[in-house]
Order: structure tokens, then C-alpha cells, then sequence
């Protein structure tokens, strides 16, 4: 296979998102030849979303361009601390807590790692070294511009972005040694397909770390009235934990071991064995 490099890496890792087959660069674009589909590169990050999301029926879809806003106060002081806190309550991890926590539960000393939802590479920059490549996707071009500047100021190697929706994963089969999804599964429309389709893309026994939120006695979803809000205004799913465990059992993981602070709730699981 002929490998495509800039500064965000091989694109001949990439397949489309639809049929799976390999993609041919042409003209700073991936084509597919199966599909007749052309896929741009824009600055250098591959865009596997043709569709305009702003039209979705999804809420959180439809407000793409909120979060393309939002990309440059989500690692400060203005985002991360006051989520944590508002959903954690008293003795909330802080995001350095929960990286640490994540990295321990995905255990692995090289290989390839998939960050999905990656915004501008929260988890997936902590992770990346000369031995282990993270492989980031989201659904807004601001998160991943922010996270290519994130990359580039602090020269850390092996970090590639592309936009791309958690549901069409543009990966091979069993390509991937782990998979990071932090702060992002409540916000999928079909939480099963969406870890099946992640699944799909891992070898097996290899390990899934998530950060969520569900219904905790802490924080500001211990309230019933904030929970119905969420879901029926923001299109914001809040997990009880043993409906996750039966969504992870049914998309094919298991080993599903949970650490719970108030609202929020980090786990691993692995991809099973057949």
C-alpha cells in the first residue's frame, strides 16, 4: 500500500467511512473508487462528513458550529474545571485527575490508538509518544484545527486528526491496540451501534477507555428534573450504570470495570475475544 504523509500523518490508513474500502489521494483529497466519493483535505485533516450537519435531526449534530466556538476555551480554566465540578460535585477528579486515571486503564507500552470525539486532542495528545501513534476523529473542524496547534507548539510526534462522525469510523477492521472516547458517548444518537462500529475497528482483547456521565448522587444530575432537560432539550443521554454495562456486553465488550465520582463515570472494557 502506498503511504501519503504530511504533517498529520499516513493517510493510506484511512478508508471510507461507508463502504470500507481503501481511498486513492488525489488532489489534496481521498477518493473512493467504489463509491465515487471525494473526500477534501483541508489544511491538512482529512473530512469525512459531506452532509451539512447544521441540518441534522440530532441536536448536538446541529450544533456543530457551538462547538466549533467552543475549541479555544476547552482546555482552560473556563471549561474543564467548571464541568468537572458541576458534575462531579465535592472531591471532583480534575482533568489531570482523569488523564492519569485513563492512562493507567489503557495499559499499553507501543501500538496504534483511536481517539474518538477527540475534540482538539484532550486525551489523545497525553498518550502519543515515538512509540504509539493516536489516530484522533470529531464531527467539529474547530476542535481539531485547535488540537493541530495544540500539536505543532508543543511538537509532540505521532498525533494525526480527521474529521470524521463516531458512527462512520474511518478505519479498517482490527486496526487499532486501544481506544480512548472521553466526555462524548451520552452525546450519540444509538450508543450501541456507535460502540459496535468502535469495536469494529479494534483488535481483539484490546481496551476501550470512556469518560460519561450518568444518573450519580452527586452533582448536578442527581437532580430528575436536570436529567429529563438534558435529554429532551440537548439530545444528552445519561446512563444508569447497569443499562451501560448491557449496551457494552450487547455491542461485544467486556470486562467492564467502572470508577464513579458523583455524576461522572470512567471505565474500561475490552474487546472481546472470540
Amino acid at each position: 500500500m502506498i503511504k501519503f504523509q504530511n504533517s498529520t500523518g499516513d493517510f493510506s490508513i484511512y478508508v471510507c467511512p461507508t463502504c470500507k474500502g481503501a481511498l486513492r489521494l488525489n488532489d489534496e483529497a481521498l477518493r473512493c473508487p467504489i463509491c465515487q466519493v471525494i473526500y477534501p483535505i483541508t489544511e491538512g485533516i482529512p473530512d469525512f462528513i459531506l452532509e451539512d450537519l447544521t441540518r441534522s435531526s440530532h441536536p448536538v449534530l446541529r450544533g456543530v458550529k457551538n462547538i466549533d466556538l467552543l475549541a479555544w476555551i476547552y482546555e482552560t480554566k473556563l471549561w474543564y474545571p467548571l464541568v468537572l465540578n458541576l458534575y462531579g460535585g465535592l472531591g471532583a477528579p480534575s482533568l489531570k485527575d482523569l488523564v492519569r486515571i485513563i492512562v493507567k486503564m489503557v495499559d499499553i507500552d507501543k501500538g496504534i490508538i483511536l481517539d474518538v470525539a477527540c475534540g482538539p486532542g484532550t486525551l489523545g495528545r497525553r498518550f502519543a509518544s515515538p512509540s504509539k501513534v493516536v489516530y484522533g476523529i470529531d464531527i467539529s473542524l474547530g476542535m481539531l484545527h485547535q488540537g493541530v496547534a495544540y500539536v505543532k507548539k508543543s511538537q509532540i510526534p505521532n498525533v494525526n486528526f480527521a474529521r470524521a462522525k463516531a458512527e462512520a469510523i474511518p478505519f479498517p477492521n482490527d486496526l487499532f491496540d486501544a481506544a480512548l472516547c472521553g466526555g462524548a458517548l451520552h452525546l450519540f444518537s444509538d450508543t450501541v451501534s456507535t460502540l459496535r462500529e468502535i469495536g469494529r475497528t479494534l483488535k481483539e482483547g484490546a481496551p476501550l477507555a470512556v469518560m460519561t456521565f450518568i444518573a450519580g448522587k452527586k452533582g448536578v444530575l442527581r437532580f430528575p428534573r436536570i436529567r429529563k432537560h438534558v435529554q429532551q432539550e440537548h439530545g444528552v443521554h445519561i446512563f444508569e450504570i447497569p443499562e451501560l454495562e448491557q449496551h457494552l456486553t450487547e455491542a461485544g465488550f467486556e470486562n467492564f470495570q467502572p470508577r464513579v465520582y458523583g455524576s461522572i463515570l470512567v471505565f474500561s472494557v475490552r474487546k472481546r475475544r472470540v
